[in-house]
């Protein structure tokens, strides 16, 4: 039995079928870990600053956000294939999702300030119904909406 946390390529070529090809494939970027770094710079700052006891405990929660970061970033996955969309996310609760093209209504882009400043973007791919899926901090979102695009609209010819 799996993990949940084996490598990505094992975990994409299980899932492939035969002569389905991968596009394109989200980056996730290293901002993921930026909230546990500005904790640090404040931690560091209250403990030299403040109150020792205060800035220790901001440190060492700095600490546990890195660790959650890095497990989010070894789980987040986005591939897209030559005939769907493959999602993986979430860390108690791991979805995996795979949706085909005619179920998927949108793949949108939010970029929100510090997304702007570091470059990278929220992919959110819209399906039919209510289904709506969001992988943070994808670093080539803006290759993933066009691949997505290019798609379905080659598709549509």
């Amino acid at each position: 039995m799996s993990s949940g946390l084996e490598n990505h390529e094992d975990f994409i070529k299980e899932r492939l079928v035969e002569g389905e090809k991968v596009v394109a494939r989200a980056v996730i970027h290293p901002a993921i870990f930026w909230q546990a770094g500005a904790v640090l710079v404040v931690g560091i700052l209250f403990g030299l600053m403040v109150a020792k006891q205060l800035g220790i405990l901001l440190i060492v929660v700095a600490g546990l956000m890195a660790m959650y970061a890095q497990a989010r970033r070894m789980v987040y996955m986005l591939v897209l294939t030559d005939k769907r969309v493959l999602v993986r996310y979430g860390l108690l609760q791991m979805d995996v999702v795979d949706i085909r093209f005619d179920k998927i209504e949108s793949v949108e882009l939010e970029r929100m300030p510090p997304g702007m400043a570091f470059g990278y973007s929220n992919v959110v791919v819209m399906g039919t119904g209510n289904r709506y899926i969001v992988i943070p901090y994808v670093a080539n979102g803006p290759q993933i909406r066009k691949a997505y695009n290019e798609m379905v609209l080659n598709d549509e010819d």
